[in-house]
């Protein structure tokens, strides 16, 4: 190669690298900057799951702090119609019960022949808290509700209440799980327990998984913790903003 067609070459290559190599570099960065907004959007909507879970558990705690002033005799027509008003006056709670541990003797609308005895619980804390996570009963028939109990009194929820909140985001799937079973009590209608599931022992906060991009994100109140994921399509829109 003579030295003409050298300098040619390496003037060529110089054109392409002075050219190129910004545009490398904004791209680079707009991914960087993309990964990140995707990731702050995952933990934001995470963090408002969780506070909806915080005011579900609150409206539970009032409810039944109301039930437990009652005086007069259980499962009594009196004592459902305190309990029914009690309801009637509170977010999110479906049903009162009153129960003798797990032994479920009335509702504000029924009262057993004998009373319903419920599996063991999927969470219990001293000394008096279990919570039982998507059971069917006599209760809700046909129906997986979520029982919170507190020594006699059960507060019943719909387990989409505890995450249920708008986004404008289709591809969004979350769940709400407790730490410390990494049982699942709430899940978006696009999740899926099963495949949560492994994902929710991960250590680090965000990751990428197949063609979805993931966040944890743990409460600072108590143990649970919410697992959100949106599609590469979001983080796709974020990059495009970004070039």
């Amino acid at each position: 190669m003579s030295q003409s067609t050298r300098r040619k070459v390496l003037r060529f290559l110089g054109t392409i690298i002075v050219v190129l190599l910004p545009v490398l570099l904004a791209i680079w960065f707009a991914h960087i900057r993309a990964v990140s907004e995707t990731r702050n959007q995952l933990h934001s909507f995470a963090q408002l799951v969780l506070d909806k879970t915080e005011r579900v558990i609150l409206q539970a705690n009032l409810a039944r702090d109301a039930a437990e002033q009652y005086q007069g005799q259980a499962c009594t027509p009196a004592h459902q119609q305190r309990m029914l008003n009690i309801i009637r006056g509170r977010l999110y709670i479906n049903e009162l019960i009153y129960a003798k541990g797990q032994r479920f003797l009335c509702s504000t609308v029924m009262t057993p022949t004998s009373p319903y005895f419920i599996p063991r619980a999927d969470y219990k804390r001293k000394p008096d808290i279990a919570i039982y996570y998507y059971r069917d009963t006599p209760f809700f028939n046909g129906y997986k509700m979520t029982y919170m109990q507190r020594g006699n009194y059960v507060a019943v929820i719909n387990p989409l209440s505890y995450s249920e909140v708008m986004s404008d985001d289709p591809a969004l799937a979350w769940g709400m799980y407790d730490t410390v079973t990494n049982t699942f009590f709430s899940l978006s209608e696009q999740a899926q327990a099963d495949q949560l599931l492994p994902l929710v022992r991960r250590s680090e906060p965000v990751f990428q998984q197949g063609e979805r991009f993931y966040t944890l994100v743990k409460s600072a109140k108590r143990p649970v913790a919410a697992i959100v994921s949106t599609s590469k399509q979001r983080f796709y829109q974020n990059l495009f903003h970004q070039l």
